[in-house]
């Protein structure tokens, strides 16, 4: 998996190209004195080499389809059947979200949204919406307090996660209740309210990765994925301001040999006040407040 700025000068002019001036393939072949199917193929190679090495069981006509999509160089027609696409397919989605956090610097607000697949999504806000319900069982037998800990189910977020489990003595008991939903579950459409992409902190580290707030009958979740991290550390995820002013959202459990951490958290009322997420490296069980931060990204959730 290579960086933006460790593509060939050709494949990384015509990305630039095609993402900052919104040229098409048969524009930029003119500009170039190319043909357009020469310049397909550098933007092409260009992302593959953006894209994670392991791309699981996506096809690689699959994956020349969501480049296409990615570069804005698709019909209406053609945009919908990939998003279709994309919304049942974990390899490629994980793959998508990794080339447009890498192209986001470039492309910025000319890149597509990546949906959200239906299933890991209602699977997701079905775990939140049990834990509020667990949450409210426990305050009937017990006012003394405690530990809130995320609901221990599988929740398949990009390409396969686990919840991250709550802990910490400054975790916040103020998950959102806006509203009340069924007991059988969210029913409304869920939706991507924002993406943050989350870039190493560490220099020459090539660890990156991105989190996406999903809401959906007013509760909102935070999904992180993440790649290239060191093995066997401990993480942890956090609103974060300063070292002083930060949020404690949960554990991720330990990262394993390929590097990748994949979780969901639920978003507090108070997030708004924070401006940037971070995944921090930590040596305690309990960390009262953030250790060595590996990732991190710009957060807007709507606060003054």
């Amino acid at each position: 998996m290579a960086r933006v700025d460790d593509l060939p000068a050709d494949q990384k002019a015509v990305i630039q190209l095609l993402l900052k001036q919104g040229k098409t393939y048969d524009e930029l072949a003119a500009l170039l004195r190319l043909d357009g199917a020469g310049v397909r193929d550098r933007a092409l190679d260009a992302l593959d080499s953006l894209g994670p090495d392991d791309t699981g069981d996506l096809e690689s006509e699959r994956q020349d389809d969501i480049s296409d999509f990615l570069l804005g160089q698709q019909t209406a027609s053609q945009r919908a059947a990939t998003r279709e696409f994309l919304e049942t397919s974990a390899a490629g989605r994980a793959w998508a979200r990794v080339v447009a956090a890498e192209l986001r610097p470039i492309g910025g607000d000319a890149l597509p949204d990546i949906p959200a697949g239906g299933r890991e999504v209602d699977e997701a806000f079905d775990a939140l919406e049990a834990r509020k319900v667990a949450r409210q069982e426990r305050a009937k037998s017990s006012r003394l307090g405690g530990l809130l800990v995320l609901i221990g189910v599988g929740v398949a977020i990009a390409v396969g996660g686990v919840l991250l489990i709550g802990g910490g003595d400054d975790e916040s008991d103020d998950t959102p209740t806006t509203t009340q939903a069924a007991s059988t579950g969210p029913t409304g459409t869920p939706s991507v309210d924002a993406q943050i992409n989350l870039t190493a902190a560490v220099q020459g580290s090539k660890a990156l990765g991105v989190a996406q707030v999903l809401s959906q009958d007013g509760q909102r979740a935070l999904a992180v994925t993440a790649q290239d991290l060191q093995p066997s550390s401990r993480y942890v995820v956090w609103l974060y301001n300063s070292p002083s002013d930060a949020q404690f959202l949960g554990f991720a459990p330990p990262v394993g040999d390929d590097g990748r951490l994949s979780g969901l958290a639920p978003v507090p009322a108070e997030a708004t006040k924070f401006r940037q997420l971070v995944i921090t490296k930590e040596k305690v069980d309990r960390p009262s407040k953030p250790g060595t931060i590996v990732l991190r990204g710009q957060l807007d959730l709507g606060g003054n």
